[in-house]
């Protein structure tokens, strides 16, 4: 049985992108974007590319001017001037991504790698098969990822606005979730505190009751908004 991730499709943009650039990218390897104005779309190799491709897609009336692409070895560098260019980055299957935008919202779907992902102004929505960290200023947050094994802490804030996941059903984590001013709301078995109008979980998911603190945590923190942490089950 699968496990229950939303289908996402790329879609097609309207026109043929204004600019366009492909090339390899071997596993390991690194892109990072910095985005002034426009959204951030990620996703894995498309359909009959190699599983090394990497792509990119800039579409916008300014968006020969706007985008610069450099590279050095393994590690690829987008970034834009703020001319109003909508990215599209395909990357390959273990390839970190880091995205930062100051206005504009961020998708990645069915990427098989780490998201990091970072906006001022916009909403963050991923769905993964691994695992990422998410933080937007003004805007929700929502993210579902089935990896059950990640390193240390994966962190998911918002100052204004929700957040919302969904962790493995399976994984085993320290959890803690504090919202300043809104609810928390979790279906695993675990009870929360209100002090105020702040409300907050604090707890170890699937793991038993006297063994060693979970090695991965999850901390969600929201200074505006609500947290709901939901259980990724297997489809029936």
């Amino acid at each position: 049985m699968g496990l229950l991730l939303l289908a996402v499709a790329a879609g097609c943009a309207p026109s043929p992108p204004a600019l366009e650039q492909t090339g390899t990218l071997p596993p390991g390897g690194a892109i990072s974007v910095t985005s002034l104005r426009g959204n951030v779309s990620i996703y894995a190799p498309a359909r009959g590319q190699s599983p090394t491709a990497f792509t990119l897609d800039a579409i916008g009336p300014e968006a020969r001017r706007d985008v610069t692409v450099r590279r050095s070895g393994n590690r690829i560098t987008i970034t834009t001037r703020g001319l109003g260019t909508d990215l599209l980055v395909r990357g390959p299957k273990g390839t970190v991504i880091n995205v930062s935008a100051a206005s504009g919202n961020i998708n990645a779907a069915d990427f098989e790698g780490v998201v990091n992902a970072s906006t001022d102004r916009g909403d963050i929505k991923m769905l993964l098969p691994q695992y990422g960290n998410a933080n937007a200023g003004t805007g929700n947050v929502s993210v579902i990822f089935a990896s059950t094994s990640w390193p240390g802490t994966l962190h998911f804030t918002s100052r204004h606005g929700d957040v919302e996941l969904y962790v493995n059903q399976t994984a085993a984590a320290r959890v803690d979730l504090i919202t300043m001013n809104g609810t928390v709301f979790t279906d695993f078995p675990l009870k929360g505190t209100a002090h105020g109008q702040s409300e907050m979980i604090d707890g170890n998911i699937n793991s038993s009751p006297g063994s060693a603190r979970p090695r991965r945590a999850i901390d969600a923190f929201v200074r505006d908004g609500s947290i709901r942490l939901l259980q990724l089950k297997p489809q029936m």
